[in-house]
């Protein structure tokens, strides 16, 4: 389950999708990022934050609503939690919800805590918005386009970046809410290689990385899949954009989420 792990991080991905949870521990604070997937695996990240937090305030925080990454939500009861302010007003809360016991009842899951939606406590409202802990501080950006309530959160002086879902190594982009807004993310992207000394990256699934090539590498592929896919649908070329599956490990599953990019590009070219 420990995908990486250093003095202040440890990395703890799931079984299922390669999805990562991260705790980070500081002598100011514990913080837990989107604690999930499988009920044993929620509760090894309960028992690890049960051990590490002592008194120290102890943080969750959420870097979009996914079904998968609230799905740990209630495990941990006295979290005060930090999200993205277009998580409060999301209206497909009991939608989410019911994706969560949808993937329970499917796999006879059972959980001891409450299936609920996360109440956000901090909530992120705008870029560069920062949380100082101690003598740490969060910097927040607003990362929209795979969802429209994601944020990217770095911790320094540690330079770590929590990128929920996207410049992930494994994953082209998943966009479920705006091919422009994700593009506006990776331009933040850009920005915040190029403004902060990042020692770690962490996507919402796949590898973490502390190389700035290959961050660069993953920024750059994923500009080039928008851009590509949506320059074939213009010339009418829409089944070469599946050779996108050719270059990643999982293309049965994969090509579900292209054809709902594709679906979603038709809708914002019109055609």
């Amino acid at each position: 389950m420990i995908l990486y792990k250093d003095n202040h991080t440890v990395v703890i991905q799931s079984s299922l999708f390669q999805t990562n949870s991260t705790v980070i521990e500081t002598e100011d604070f514990i913080l837990a990022a989107d604690p999930c997937w499988l009920p044993e695996e929620v509760e090894y990240i309960r028992r690890y934050t049960d051990e590490k937090k002592g008194d120290k305030p102890f943080y969750l925080l959420f870097t979009h609503s996914d079904y998968d990454h609230i799905i740990g939500y209630k495990a941990f009861p006295n979290a005060k939690v930090i999200g993205g302010a277009n998580m409060i007003g999301n209206t497909e809360k009991e939608a989410i919800l019911e994706q969560i016991r949808e993937f329970d009842d499917s796999y006879y899951l059972k959980r001891n805590y409450e299936i609920a939606y996360p109440e956000i406590d901090y909530k992120v409202e705008k870029n560069k918005q920062t949380l100082k802990l101690g003598k740490y501080t969060l910097t927040f950006y607003i990362a929209n386009g795979h969802t429209n309530d994601g944020i990217f959160t770095l911790i320094e002086p540690l330079g770590i970046w929590i990128a929920g879902d996207y410049l992930s190594d494994i994953e082209f982009p998943y966009i479920y809410s705006s091919s422009t807004d994700y593009e506006k993310t990776l331009e933040i992207a850009e920005k915040i290689v190029k403004q902060h000394r990042i020692q770690l990256l962490i996507p919402g699934h796949g590898s973490a990385t502390g190389d700035s090539k290959e961050i660069e590498k993953r920024i750059r592929e994923s500009k080039d899949y928008i851009t590509k896919t949506r320059q074939l649908m213009t010339e009418n070329k829409e089944l070469e954009t599946y050779s996108v599956l050719d270059h990643y490990p999982f293309p049965r599953i994969m090509k579900k989420f292209h054809e709902g990019n594709i679906n979603l590009l038709k809708k914002e070219m019109g055609i």
